[in-house]
């Protein structure tokens, strides 16, 4: 049995890269969605917040590093995963994040600072 999530969202912040003590890269992201619905009279707007990681290498070095950034509108396809650990004090915490299989761009993307600046 196979689980897919689908969402979309912008970002909360930079992707956050770095590299496990293997050399494999890993992105870590916060996606936010917002819901708005009527309550009376009133709009009321809710925000959520989806933990985001993948561990692809192409995903990482061709779409996420060039082109995502704090704002930018995602649509993410992947997988919820939980893990858990115990803090420093033995209490067992727990994380859901999604594992991003596909990502993509909802606004076209902007070139680097550095190639506007070239070409001006």
């Amino acid at each position: 049995m196979s689980q897919e999530f689908i969402i979309s969202g912008r970002l909360a912040r930079d992707p956050d890269i770095r590299h496990t003590m293997t050399g494999q890269p890993v992105a870590n992201m916060r996606l936010l969605q917002t819901r708005s619905y009527r309550k009376g009279e009133d709009w009321i707007e809710e925000v959520e917040g989806f933990d985001l990681v993948t561990f692809s290498e192409p995903l990482i070095n061709k779409v996420i590093e060039p082109y995502c950034a704090k704002g930018k509108r995602l649509r993410i396809r992947g997988r919820l995963q939980t893990r858990s650990w115990q803090d420093q004090n033995g209490v067992t915490r727990f994380s859901t994040e999604v594992v991003i299989d596909d990502l993509r761009l909802l606004e076209r993307p902007q070139p680097h600072a550095e190639a506007i600046s070239a070409a001006a």
